[in-house]
């Protein structure tokens, strides 16, 4: 019964999948925290993760301390794929301005699209 009650109660607290998200700040690699990885793997059973590639990227946001990536996700996406490094950090899909710039989008700030 213990069992059910804490599958029961984890299915409840999970976060849900929250899109991607252009990163107009200085950040130059596309970053996700590990609950949306983990959200965008339910909906989407063909993302994985690389962790191989754990440890290649820190990222550090504002004040706060530096965090390594756990690993690589491939995310597809309407334009191509892009390469998100996973961190221990409670972060949304952000897609960052290179990679924008690397697949030639435009983020028009005032109609909040990609063009």
């Amino acid at each position: 019964m213990l069992l059910y009650r804490y599958t029961t109660a984890y299915r409840l607290l999970r976060v849900p999948y929250g899109g991607i998200l252009p990163n107009t700040g200085a950040a130059n690699i596309s970053t996700v925290g590990r609950e949306q990885y983990l959200a965008l793997t339910r909906e989407d059973l063909t993302v994985t993760m690389n962790i191989f590639t754990a440890g290649k990227a820190s990222i550090k946001f504002g004040k706060g301390s530096v965090t390594a990536s756990i690993g690589t996700a491939q995310v597809s996406i309407e334009i191509r794929k892009i390469n998100f490094k996973v961190l221990e950090a409670p972060t949304p899909f952000l897609q960052c301005l290179a990679d924008m710039d690397r697949l030639n989008v435009y983020f028009n700030n005032t109609t909040d699209k990609l063009v």
